[in-house]
C-alpha cells in the first residue's frame, strides 16, 4: 500500500498555524488576542500589534494597507496560514474587505466598482481557494486565509472563541435551514438552496430544510427552533434570530449589501448580529456588490466541507466563488466534524 506524502496529506489547523493580529493602543483588541492565544495555545510570538494612525476608521486606503503587509511580513513563516483580526473596524481596504485584501492581496479585480468599472453591477475575479482541494492550504505558501473576530465587549468575543473551542469534534446531530424570502433581490441563492436539499440526503445527523417563503406577505421568521447548525437567507434585518438555538461551531448568514460594514446597530443588519445571537462564524459584504449569488457562501460547498472535516475559516472561504468585497467573521478553527 503506498501512502501519501506529507504535502498530499491534509492536515489541521492548530494555534501553531494562527497569525494574531491586534491593533496597538487598544485594550479591547489586545485582550481579544490575549484570550484567544491562550485558549488556543497560539505562540507568544505569533501575537503582532499592528500601528495605525487612525484606530476606529471603517477603511483604510492601499496605501496605508501596504504599510501594514510590510509590519507583518517578518511574521509570515511557513506554518502560518491563518490571520486573525480581533478588531472590527477598520473592516475595508479600498474596494475590498479587511480579511480578503489580507488573503488575495489589495487588488481591484476583486472589487465590483474599480478603475474600469466606476458604476453599475459587475462580478470580479475569482478567488483562488473556491472549492479548493483540502490539501491546497498546505501546499501553497501564498495562500493565508482571513478572519475577523472582535465584539462589541470583551464578554462577546470570549463567549465566541468559547463556542468555536466547544465545538470541536463534537459531532453534533442538527438542523440547517436554507432559506428563500419573499425578498427577491436577496434571495438569489434560492437555486442552490433547493438544488442542495434535494441531493442532499441526511448524512451525519444533518436534517436540510428549504424554506421557501417567496409568495408570502407577512414575511419569514425561522423562530423558537433547536440545535441550528446553518441557516442561510436574504434580508435586510433578519427576525428573531436570537430566540433560536444554535450548536458550537454554527453558522449562518445572510444576502444583503452591507452586512460586513461594521459592528454598529444602523443601516442592514450586520453579521455581528449573528455572532451575539450564538452563532459562531458568519460572512457579510462591506461594500455595495449587487446580488451576484457568487459572491455570498454557496451552501452546496460549504456544507458538505464542514461535515468532512474542514476547520470553520476553511470551509467558509472555499465557499464563496468571489469574496473580495466579502468580510468573514467568526472563530476560525472551530471543527465540529475533525476527524
Amino acid at each position: 500500500m503506498v501512502m501519501p506524502s506529507s504535502a498530499e496529506q491534509a492536515k489541521q489547523l492548530t494555534g501553531n498555524n494562527v497569525l494574531i493580529l491586534f491593533k496597538q493602543n487598544d485594550s479591547l483588541s489586545r485582550k481579544i488576542a490575549d484570550y484567544y492565544a491562550q485558549k488556543r495555545d497560539v505562540p507568544k510570538s505569533q501575537l503582532v500589534g499592528i500601528k495605525l494612525s487612525k484606530l476606529n476608521n471603517s477603511t483604510i486606503s492601499p496605501s496605508q494597507f501596504a504599510d501594514i503587509q510590510q509590519q507583518i511580513k517578518p511574521y509570515l513563516t511557513d506554518n502560518i496560514k491563518v490571520l486573525l483580526l480581533t478588531w472590527h473596524a477598520p473592516y475595508r481596504v479600498g474596494c475590498m474587505s479587511i480579511t480578503s485584501a489580507f488573503s488575495l492581496g489589495y487588488d481591484e479585480k476583486y472589487c465590483s466598482h474599480n478603475k474600469k468599472n466606476l458604476s453599475g453591477c459587475h462580478v470580479t475575479a475569482n478567488s483562488p481557494f473556491f472549492n479548493a482541494k483540502p490539501q491546497q492550504l498546505w501546499q501553497s505558501d501564498s495562500i493565508r486565509l482571513s478572519m475577523m473576530l472582535s465584539g462589541r465587549r470583551f464578554e462577546d468575543a470570549k463567549e465566541l472563541i468559547d463556542r468555536g473551542i466547544k465545538a470541536d469534534n463534537s459531532q453534533p446531530n442538527g438542523e440547517a435551514y436554507l432559506v428563500r424570502t419573499q425578498d427577491a433581490q436577496r434571495s438569489t441563492r434560492w437555486r442552490m438552496f433547493k438544488k442542495f436539499a434535494d441531493i442532499w440526503p441526511e448524512q451525519k445527523g444533518i436534517n436540510i430544510h428549504y424554506i421557501d417563503d417567496h409568495l408570502r406577505i407577512n414575511g419569514t421568521s425561522i423562530k423558537d427552533k433547536n440545535n441550528i447548525l446553518f441557516y442561510l437567507t436574504g434580508y435586510t434585518q433578519v427576525p428573531d434570530i436570537k430566540t433560536n438555538h444554535y450548536l458550537p461551531g454554527a453558522i449562518a448568514d445572510h444576502l444583503t449589501s452591507t452586512g460586513g460594514a461594521g459592528i454598529s446597530s444602523q443601516g442592514q443588519m450586520k453579521a455581528f448580529r449573528w455572532l451575539e445571537a450564538g452563532v459562531t462564524g458568519s460572512y457579510g459584504t462591506v461594500i455595495e456588490p449587487c446580488n451576484y449569488p457568487q459572491k455570498f457562501p454557496n451552501a452546496q460547498i460549504l456544507i458538505p466541507s464542514y461535515v468532512d472535516g474542514d476547520t470553520l475559516i476553511e470551509a467558509y472561504w472555499k465557499s464563496v466563488q468571489q469574496p473580495g468585497e466579502g468580510l468573514f467573521v467568526g472563530e476560525p478553527l472551530a471543527c465540529p466534524w475533525c476527524h
